[in-house]
């Protein structure tokens, strides 16, 4: 049996690929008395004015400041933008936030949580060129990929992890002022799915919504919210009626304590005359059918109703036992068999067991807690250029390929003296349209590569020593919380504001060997491709494990020279080179017109400012990678 927890998606977007997902079937546990609803407990259910929450009570076990960290550290969500984190139909976490709609409820301290969701929510679409676009609400299907999931996890019984954001309105305390953005809350499994409508402003000023109501899993203890002593947080503001809450003491046993066994357990289905389909009883005011294609859909006695309150019934807790529960914290990375330290596993961010924080990995030498700044440090092996020897991409082309209609000149290759008993090699030109510029191949060769090995050899020592910071920048994006680089970097010689300026720049007398061998190399190869001296004053080291990549980008820094050259150490790379977006022709930034195989010891020059004016380009290593690419840049 496949692991329900196992992590087989290696890229950090959601849905990308798919993975098997099995749980332990549940089942109905004899043994348990009927559970009743939590009747002394208040409900929190969607408010209309802002409510005064306290802060946290214990520290959450599992929590973040940043949605990459959430998506880097936890398998269990790694969805950036939708709500909903699923693979092969299988939803493994869901994320409460927001304001709440109507009829979301908060329930029996959390024990019961109902909620819509899947997506197709009023947005404001942006887009890198041209103007924002507005795209109103519109009914969700059973057949949208969210919604498909979660239904499938409804009908399965399987378990998923619920999150929430500081902007949750239903959580009774405010994660803001307790340093907290995502919390994780637990694993809960969907003991009912049904449609409704919600109001909306589109056109019809109604939508069809999904409500799927969660309850939490019996097995991993309760939930760590209600872990404190009943005397530190009496009342809480009620949202609804602008009172305050008074928090029986119900809230803090077990469920076992607040059952109610003489109440029935199950939800009455009443079948539809119009359409033959079983809707629950979800509502006190009477039946209405929920099947969203039915004429009778959301209609009781042929009007419908803006005031409704759940059946009590309804709300009772369903005594459901699952077994194999996993463990949700992060186990910590110890060394592999191989020692191999730069595969994907390694680049992806830890909790910390201390104080709970997920944490990016921002630092190359080792995981730092970025609340509590615990370490955690795995040794590993110097890779060697010969381990990635045995690469074949998967491509018809050995170095290079030019795009149809990029109008990209492509030389024939021309034989290339290195000296200092280098020997001989070749390099290729691409001569741009209209004149704007000039790009040249080196390639390396097991004899010339000699000064690449052992720069290549430095780098990874000096990284992992501390000498050379290689870190995770901030991008500079418009995001909640901080987002970092999908690679590391350092700066050496003059700021590059790319990478943050001056803050992040160690002057050359300050560098390490590495990073002086390889602007030495660098220099020397463009002096005798091109001919001419490059005055280079500045140098970006990258390093990138497993799965790392740069995007798309142009090197257009105020005050660039026009010459640009890289050195590349480790992994083959695929660089892509795309025409730049433009207000005008927006749709030239999809199709790249020219893609070069970057190998160990390789030397790229870019010459001519119309390269970076005109274009942009992208690097996606094949494996652990690191690249050097030195620039000037005018100081006046």
């Amino acid at each position: 049996m496949e692991d329900w927890a196992r992590d087989d998606d290696q890229d950090d977007v959601a849905d990308v690929d798919e993975i098997a997902n099995e749980f332990d079937t549940p089942s109905t546990n004899d043994a348990l008395p009927q559970l009743s609803s939590c009747k002394e407990v208040a409900d929190v259910s969607a408010p209309t004015i802002k409510q005064q929450r306290p802060p946290l009570p214990v520290k959450p076990p599992i929590w973040a400041e940043s949605r990459q960290e959430v998506c880097e550290s936890f398998d269990y969500f790694r969805s950036y933008q939708s709500g909903v984190y699923s693979l092969k139909d299988i939803v493994k976490g869901y994320l409460l936030g927001g304001s709440p709609a109507s009829r979301d409820i908060f329930h029996c301290g959390g024990r019961l949580i109902i909620s819509h969701g899947g997506g197709k929510a009023e947005s404001i679409l942006d887009y890198r060129v041209g103007a924002a676009r507005f795209q109103q609400a519109q009914d969700q299907e059973a057949t949208d990929k969210s919604v498909r999931a979660l239904l499938k996890s409804y009908t399965d019984k399987r378990p998923l992890v619920l999150l929430a954001d500081e902007k949750y309105a239903l959580f009774p305390f405010d994660l803001g002022a307790s340093g907290c953005t995502y919390v994780v809350l637990g694993l809960y499994w969907i003991s009912h799915a049904w449609a409704e409508y919600q109001p909306a402003s589109n056109g019809c000023g109604r939508v069809v919504r999904w409500k799927f109501a969660f309850q939490w899993c019996e097995g991993q203890g309760s939930p760590w919210w209600t872990s404190f002593k009943s005397d530190d947080v009496d009342m809480l503001h009620d949202p609804v009626r602008g009172g305050l809450l008074i928090f029986s003491h119900s809230i803090f046993l077990t469920l076992e304590q607040i059952v109610d066994p003489s109440l029935p357990n199950a939800v009455a289905n009443v079948t539809c005359n119009k359409c033959s389909q079983k809707s629950p009883i979800v509502y006190s005011q009477g039946w209405m059918c929920l099947n969203p294609s039915c004429t009778s859909f959301w209609s009781l006695g042929g009007r419908e109703l803006e005031q409704l309150d759940y059946d009590t019934a309804f709300l009772r807790p369903i005594a459901m036992v699952f077994t194999n529960l996993p463990e949700l914290r992060p186990a910590k990375l110890i060394e592999p068999m191989d020692s191999i330290t730069t595969s994907y596993a390694f680049s992806k961010g830890w909790h910390c067991e201390k104080c709970g924080r997920l944490s990016s990995r921002f630092k190359w030498e080792h995981w730092e807690c970025s609340n509590c700044h615990s370490i955690h440090k795995v040794p590993g092996r110097l890779r060697t250029a010969k381990e990635f020897w045995h690469q074949r991409p998967s491509v018809e082309y050995l170095h290079s390929h030019v795009g149809k209609q990029s109008g990209i000149v492509a030389r024939r290759p021309e034989p290339f003296e290195l000296g200092d008993g280098g020997g001989f090699t070749h390099y290729l030109t691409f001569i741009l349209p209209h004149e704007r510029g000039r790009i040249h191949l080196i390639l390396g060769t097991p004899l010339a590569n000699k000064q690449a090995d052992e720069i290549f050899r430095q780098y990874q020592e000096q990284a992992n020593e501390g000498e050379l910071l290689l870190r995770r920048y901030p991008l500079r994006l418009v995001v909640r919380g901080t987002f970092l680089t999908n690679y590391f970097s350092q700066n050496s010689g003059e700021p590059y504001q790319y990478v943050g300026g001056t803050g992040n720049t160690v002057p050359f007398d300050k560098a390490p060997s590495s990073v002086c061998g390889a602007l030495a190399l660098i220099k020397e190869r463009s002096r005798l491709a091109l001919q001419k001296d490059i005055p280079f004053n500045e140098i970006l080291s990258a390093a990138y494990m497993e799965k790392q990549k740069m995007s798309f980008h142009s090197d257009s820094e105020h005050g660039l020279g026009p010459v640009v050259a890289s050195l590349s150490l480790g992994s083959a790379a695929f660089m892509h080179f795309r025409a730049r977006a433009t207000s005008k022709e927006p749709k030239h930034s999809s199709s790249n017109v020219l893609t070069l195989i970057l190998r160990h010891g390789d030397v790229l020059i870019m010459e001519g400012g119309g390269v970076q004016q005109y274009y942009e380009h992208t690097v996606i290593p094949m494996n652990f990678r690191i690249a050097a690419t030195a620039r000037f840049i005018g100081t006046a």
